[in-house]
C-alpha cells in the first residue's frame, strides 16, 4: 500500500497583483484552475490562500505524486522563497475530493492574524501552533470559487435559454414572414390572373 504524504508550504508571489475579481486574484485563479485540473488527474487534494503576495498551501496524497508536484513548484517562476514548512504522513486524505480548496481573504482570517499579532499575512513568522491553527482555519472556510463556479454555470445555463429563445423567436420571426410573402404573392397572382381576364 502506498504511503499518503502531506506537505504545507510557503512562497512569496512574483507576479504583480491586480484588481480582486469576485475575491480572488486574476493570476491566483488562473493557477487554481490549473491546479484543479492536475490536481484531479494526480489524484491530489488541498487547499490554497493567497494573501499580501504571500502563499500557503497544503498538498495532501500518495508520496510519489505530492513529490513529484514538489519538484515543479520549486522551478515555477510564479514565486520565489518557496520553503516546506510541514512535511508528514498521513492516515487519511484531510479535503476529501476537493482537488484544490480556495480560502479568500475574509473577515474570519482578518481576525485570526489580529488575535495572532499580525498585521499582515506572514506565515515565515508563524510558529508550528499558529501553522496548526491556520491550517484548521483553511479546512473549515467557505471556498468562494465554488459560488463562483455556481454563478458561472447558472450564468452560462442562462444564457442558453437565452439564445434558443431567441433561436425560437428569430425562426417564428422568418416563418411569420414567409408566410406574409406568400400571401402577397398569392394575392398577386390572383389580381394578374383576374385583370387577365379583364375581369378586375
Amino acid at each position: 500500500m502506498k504511503k499518503l504524504l502531506q506537505i504545507i508550504y510557503i512562497s512569496r508571489s512574483t507576479f504583480e497583483s491586480h484588481d480582486v475579481t469576485n475575491k480572488i486574484e486574476p493570476n491566483v485563479a488562473r493557477i487554481l484552475a490549473k491546479s484543479r485540473m492536475n490536481n484531479r488527474v494526480n489524484g491530489l487534494v488541498g487547499v490554497l490562500y493567497f494573501g499580501d503576495g504571500v502563499f500557503f498551501q497544503c498538498l495532501e496524497g500518495e508520496e510519489d505524486a505530492v513529490n513529484s508536484l514538489l519538484t515543479k513548484l520549486e522551478v515555477d517562476n510564479r514565486h520565489k522563497d518557496l520553503k516546506v514548512i510541514s512535511k508528514k504522513y498521513i492516515d487519511n486524505l484531510s479535503f476529501g475530493d476537493w482537488a484544490m480548496k480556495f480560502a479568500p481573504l475574509d473577515e474570519q482570517i482578518k481576525q485570526f492574524l489580529k488575535e495572532n499579532n499580525f498585521q499582515t499575512f506572514d506565515p515565515y513568522l508563524f510558529s508550528g501552533e499558529i501553522i496548526n491553527k491556520f491550517l484548521n482555519l483553511l479546512f473549515n472556510s467557505h471556498d468562494v470559487s465554488s459560488d463562483l463556479n455556481q454563478a458561472n454555470s447558472l450564468n452560462l445555463a442562462a444564457k442558453n435559454v437565452q439564445d434558443k429563445t431567441t433561436a425560437v423567436n428569430s425562426a417564428q420571426l422568418k416563418s411569420n414572414l414567409a408566410l406574409i410573402l406568400s400571401i402577397i404573392a398569392f394575392v398577386v397572382s390572383l389580381i394578374t390572373f383576374f385583370s387577365s381576364r379583364n375581369i378586375v
